[in-house]
């Protein structure tokens, strides 16, 4: 992950935002932050690879249908945080390396 990637993900959620996003587009984002699928509870669950202390994140997936308000904001907060938790790691790595953000 770099600055420029993580940009580009803070775009995208900005865009669910204002709009009605898919489940499969809020996928999309979980996984290019680093979650992966985990085996467990009803809905769909997506655990951090790379922040272990983070929450296990639910995305129904109901044929298609829009997410209800709520739950597309639910999300997209935790999606939020996934951010925040890179944002502090690049900064760290950037402190250590002096790279600018250019790291991985």
């Amino acid at each position: 992950m770099n600055r420029t990637r993580l940009r580009n993900l803070c775009r995208r959620i900005e865009s669910c935002r204002r709009s009605q996003p898919k489940a499969k587009d809020l996928v999309a984002i979980a996984r290019a932050l680093g979650r992966k699928k985990a085996d467990r509870g009803k809905e769909p669950t997506y655990e951090s690879t790379e922040f272990p202390e983070l929450r296990p994140l639910s995305i129904p997936m109901h044929k298609g249908r829009d997410l209800p308000t709520g739950t597309r904001n639910s999300i997209l907060s935790q999606l939020d945080e996934d951010v925040t938790a890179w944002e502090e790691r690049l900064s760290r790595q950037e402190r250590i390396n002096g790279d600018g953000g250019r790291g991985k």
